[in-house]
């Protein structure tokens, strides 16, 4: 006798003759598998509604639905469609047996019944299915697994370009809350313009390393508490390409996205930007969006050279430069959602 399966299946029979059902019943339990009949096609449904059989051995030739329409409907709902069925039929035409794989049976048996070869076809099908459903299983697991991982290595990648970003502006005896705000600003504006969420998550991403390049900029040029001069501006200025530099090469997209913003954060839309004079279009929709936020951060706070401005010398300043140094729909949305923008401020003030 064969050794049962160490999961213990559940089974249903689906034919109209009494004695067919008896005889397959007793050569299963007795392999200890647990067993269902059905006499007819609508019982075989609602049988499997209630609950779903590991296996079907369903007969053929039965009055009102024969096992062929049973199969089909069994095979076109996705709750059904995973469950092996087995034709079982007096039928030994080619014809019956092609019919039958064509409805979406795995397999064929012909009455009379020979006890080991129903019971070999039951196991060897059962235990494809549950290889497959182990596989699947294992397939999700691994999917769950990369799923994380990728989840930390953005958190990681996050911290990481936060922790850069904050580093730079304690240089410059910024806080580390620049970056954030900068970051948290430009998400905003890029949301209400429309952006695409994944550009938009990009653009968050990558803006706080809009300055990396002021790591070759000196101190006594980073932090002079009075104007620069031209020598000086010009030495300033060159961080904006710099930042390109120093990110171009790679491979990640949240890093060139970073290698664009750092670039262009200083165009301006009319083309008197720095470093490559772009204008309008030209420039990255992620340049022209972060202009606006660091712009605004910048003006909003105290800089080493600057007092903070008020919400009111910010507003008319944006509104003298509209279409100037930046792109007049976006400037229209940053003040028309200003309470959004000094929201971010409150949330994100400095001590």
């Amino acid at each position: 006798m064969n050794q049962p399966l160490l999961k213990e299946h559940e089974i249903l029979i689906v034919d109209d003759i009494a004695a067919n059902l008896k005889l397959l019943t007793n050569i299963l339990v007795d392999e200890h598998y647990r067993v269902r009949v059905a006499i007819n096609g609508d019982m075989a449904l609602a049988s499997i509604r209630s609950k779903k059989p590991d296996l079907i051995l369903l007969d053929i030739k039965m009055p009102n639905m024969d096992g062929f329409e049973v199969c089909k409907r069994l095979k076109a709902n996705p709750e059904t469609c995973a469950i092996p069925i087995i034709f079982i039929s007096a039928l030994n035409e080619t014809e019956g047996k092609v019919n039958a794989f064509h409805a979406g049976g795995v397999d064929y048996i012909t009455k009379p019944f020979a006890n080991e070869e129903v019971l070999a076809r039951v196991r060897t099908h059962l235990e494809l299915n549950d290889y497959k459903n182990h596989l699947e299983e294992k397939v999700d697991q691994a999917v769950s697994v990369i799923k994380e991982l990728n989840e930390e290595l953005e958190a990681t990648q996050k911290e990481v370009i936060y922790m850069m970003g904050a580093a730079i502006d304690e240089r410059s005896h910024e806080t580390g809350l620049h970056v954030v705000r900068v970051a948290e600003s430009a998400k905003l504006l890029a949301t209400l313009h429309g952006v695409e969420p994944e550009m938009v998550d990009l653009i968050f991403r990558a803006a706080p390393l809009h300055d990396v390049g002021k790591v070759a900029i000196p101190d006594a040029i980073l932090n002079k508490p009075g104007k620069l001069t031209d020598d000086e501006m010009r030495m300033m200025k060159t961080h904006s390409q710099v930042g390109y530099d120093i990110l171009k090469y790679s491979k990640r997209s949240v890093l060139q996205m970073a290698a664009i913003i750092a670039q262009q954060h200083h165009e301006r839309f009319d083309g008197l930007g720095y470093p490559s004079g772009l204008k309008g279009n030209e420039i990255h929709i992620a340049g022209r969006i972060c202009a606006i936020a660091d712009v605004f951060d910048a003006l909003s706070h105290e800089r080493v050279y600057k007092a903070a401005w008020s919400i009111e010398e910010i507003v008319e300043y944006f509104k003298e430069q509209k279409a100037h140094a930046f792109q007049p729909d976006l400037i229209d949305l940053f003040l028309q959602n200003i309470d959004g923008f000094l929201e971010i401020n409150r949330r994100f003030k400095e001590n």
